[in-house]
């Protein structure tokens, strides 16, 4: 494999981390956002019980609001623009 290849492999890998990441923290919102769904029906379905739901959403808005979120998201289109370069 030449030097050229083996650049580009090691870049697509770094895009391939990067997305990994990013993929992580999309996930872990979407479970807790989905906790928080199964939540809100419970409470619907037994009206006497009390959670936490708008709570939770606001934990996940934030978290996808965050820096965290940002820089994994911007280094993941600069990996990839790194790949395709």
């Amino acid at each position: 494999m030449n030097v050229q290849m083996q650049k580009k492999a090691l870049a697509a890998r770094d895009a391939h981390l990067a997305l990994l990441r990013l993929k992580k923290l999309v996930e872990d919102a979407a479970e807790t956002t989905h906790a928080a769904e199964f939540e809100a029906i419970q409470m619907a379905i037994h009206s006497g019980e009390s959670a936490n739901v708008t709570t939770t959403l606001q934990v996940v808005r934030d978290q996808l609001k965050s820096a965290n979120f940002d820089s994994a998201l911007s280094q993941a289109i600069e990996k990839l623009e790194a790949a395709t370069h």
